[in-house]
């Protein structure tokens, strides 16, 4: 089953969390590298953003609350497949 909509990961049970991805350096200056990761609440996204907001332009929608960096990763988890799925 293909997952393309927050609607689609929210009904399947996804979870989805959010890491900043600032480096160390931007241009000569020297920054401290950012390091904010927080699990996102899959269902204020349905509300904000809509069931059929697609999974693929989340991560330019969001910005690191700690360092306002706009590089910001979006990884998604499935749901765990219990053994008695399997079979």
């Amino acid at each position: 089953m293909l997952i393309e909509t927050l609607g689609e990961a929210f009904a399947a049970g996804w979870r989805i969390t959010a890491r900043c991805a600032w480096g160390k350096r931007e241009g000569m200056k020297s920054r401290r590298e950012c390091q904010y990761t927080r699990e996102l609440d899959l269902e204020t996204l349905l509300w904000t953003r809509g069931a059929n907001f697609p999974l693929s332009s989340l991560d330019g929608r969001l910005m690191c609350p700690r360092c306002r960096s706009r590089r910001v990763v979006v990884l998604f988890q499935p749901p765990p497949v219990s053994k008695s799925a399997k079979a």
